[in-house]
């Protein structure tokens, strides 16, 4: 088990890689968020800290990553050439989808982005296909420049801890 060199904290912290948005997690068990993510079982045994940007990436910050159910290294394969359009016809329309996006995400609330930065890092001796099974089929975007991201909380207490956002989230409660 490899712990992660990443430390987040409820300061400021330069982050890229694979985000959602709170929707998809808030409310959600440690497990839960392994599932529907694609981590392999255990993968946030240690905790997780959840980060959220401190600006919005633009459209030239991000590439699709489609949803959790095909994870990163399977994505060309899956999703065929997703982030190289050729013409200018298809340059044109990806662009569009991705303001598009942009225009979705806040920096406050449900739909801002969120990354899981586990305590357990990437493993060089243990295969993708198995850290990295397939998940519920959340959207996720990789984001592939740093971003200014801020600690909102971490989760302990395997499995099942819950990520519970520090806004934008009001629990039901059923009778």
């Amino acid at each position: 088990m490899k712990k992660n060199k990443i430390e987040v904290t409820t300061g400021a912290v330069s982050l890229k890689g694979f985000f959602t948005t709170q929707l998809f997690l808030q409310g959600q068990s440690l497990r839960e968020i392994e599932m529907r993510l694609g981590f392999d079982q255990g993968r946030l045994s240690l905790g997780a800290w959840f980060a959220t940007p401190m600006q919005l990436p633009g459209p030239a910050d991000f590439e699709f990553a489609g949803y959790s159910q095909v994870a990163g290294h399977r994505t060309a394969k899956e999703y065929g050439e997703l982030n190289n359009p050729k013409t200018d016809v298809e340059k044109q329309a990806y662009l569009a989808k991705k303001r598009n996006v942009v225009s979705q995400w806040q920096l406050y609330g449900t739909n801002r982005l969120i990354k899981v930065v586990t305590m357990i890092g990437h493993s060089l001796t243990t295969s993708d296909d198995y850290q990295y099974p397939a998940g519920s089929g959340i959207p996720q975007w990789k984001i592939t420049k740093l971003i200014l991201c801020r600690g909102i909380c971490f989760v302990s207490d395997y499995p099942k801890g819950r990520f519970i956002p520090d806004e934008g989230y009001s629990e039901v409660k059923y009778k």
